[in-house]
């Protein structure tokens, strides 16, 4: 690719949040203008120190020295915030979301608040915006090989999935009724340094012995690493045919549950071969018995799709980003996960020495 952002100016949501600050800090390195949209300036401080300043053991937040990152206060349910940070900007990054909460306050923020920036960004001229959307939107029904232009959303019972796929359909209405050139991500599960569930509470599991899970572990699991991630999102800003596309974002082929815990495992004691296979039968069980007795959109109405989802040999197809935009994951499970230690000791929950 010959189209760089160097020299651009980007605006990220979410910026001090998990992929958000991890794309800021990445961009930056690289020479771009980043604007930094967060709705807590003090949770974006680690955007601004340089990495020779960090306390021992942080530096995994940035292994390059900081560039200036411009840091702006706002929320996605304050318009006139929105058109203020806009100001400029050649490119739009929409990475913030609701992930919990009720319903009502996820669609407020998920969706209302996806409509409420992207008019932003068309009344400031925004060249591209790049959607940040989730595998979530296709449910737990779906088998076989799923892509992008021939499986539907169909989100289930799952609160975020659900309002993540009314935001996917209101970037393609206003993109289209605005003239935004857009693109749509759907990644997986997203995991590296800062990653709460899917690399400190996995980790976690994992250091369990034996590491209980729900039957062999044998199911897949839609992993992929934050720097991947990242190299996605800016090529899907400068890459002609990402324009008015919907790509997934996971490894191809995904790495069982087993595997990916299992690294997690190896990391925390060396070895990976302790497991304690949970039934999934009774875990069915349990979980219709919760669904019975909850209200609706609530954790526990998901308690099946959840089952159903540790269990799906189900594979993402990535056949679109190769093919349109030449692009495939390159960190591995095992250097994904062995570039979590420093975070890990950092929390205090790797032991090894560094």
């Amino acid at each position: 690719m010959t189209n760089t952002l160097q020299n651009k100016t980007v605006l990220i949501t979410g910026g001090s949040g998990f992929l958000g600050g991890a794309l800021a800090l990445r961009l930056a390195a690289q020479g771009v203008r980043v604007r930094a949209l967060v709705r807590n300036p003090a949770k974006a401080e680690f955007l601004r120190t340089p990495a020779s300043d960090m306390p021992v053991g942080a530096q995994y937040i940035a292994p390059l020295q900081r560039s200036a990152i411009d840091i702006v206060q706002g929320t996605l349910d304050d318009a006139g915030s929105l058109r203020a940070a806009m100001e400029g900007c050649d490119v739009v990054f929409h990475s913030a979301a609701l992930l919990g909460g009720h319903i009502a306050q996820q669609r407020a923020t998920n969706v209302e608040g996806t409509r409420r920036l992207l008019n932003a960004a068309a009344d400031a001229g925004v060249r591209r915006f790049v959607h940040v959307s989730t595998l979530s939107v296709y449910g737990v029904c779906y088998n076989g090989v799923i892509g992008e232009d021939t499986h539907p959303p169909a989100p289930c019972s799952d609160p975020y999935g659900i309002t993540k796929a009314e935001a996917e359909a209101v970037v393609r209405e206003v993109g289209a009724a605005r003239g935004v050139a857009y693109s749509i991500l759907r990644p997986g599960m997203i995991y590296g340094p800062r990653a709460g569930l899917w690399t400190g509470t996995m980790f976690r599991l994992a250091a369990l012995v034996p590491t209980p899970w729900i039957g062999s572990g044998g199911g897949l699991a839609h992993c992929v690493y934050v720097d991947d991630v990242c190299d996605m999102m800016a090529l899907l800003a400068t890459h002609p045919a990402a324009v008015g596309e919907t790509f997934n974002c996971c490894s191809d082929p995904s790495p069982t549950w087993r595997t990916f815990l299992g690294e997690y495992a190896r990391l925390s004691r060396g070895v990976n071969d302790d497991w304690l296979e949970l039934p999934p039968e009774i875990a069915y069980v349990v979980g219709g018995l919760a669904m019975l007795f909850s209200p609706p959109y609530s954790r526990g109405r998901m308690a099946v799709d959840f089952i159903r989802f540790t269990q799906k040999r189900a594979q993402f197809s990535m056949a679109k980003a190769r093919e349109r935009l030449g692009w495939q994951p390159q960190v591995s499970i095992e250097d994904g996960v062995t570039r979590c230690a420093d975070w890990l000791r950092a929390q205090g929950w790797l032991k090894t020495p560094g």
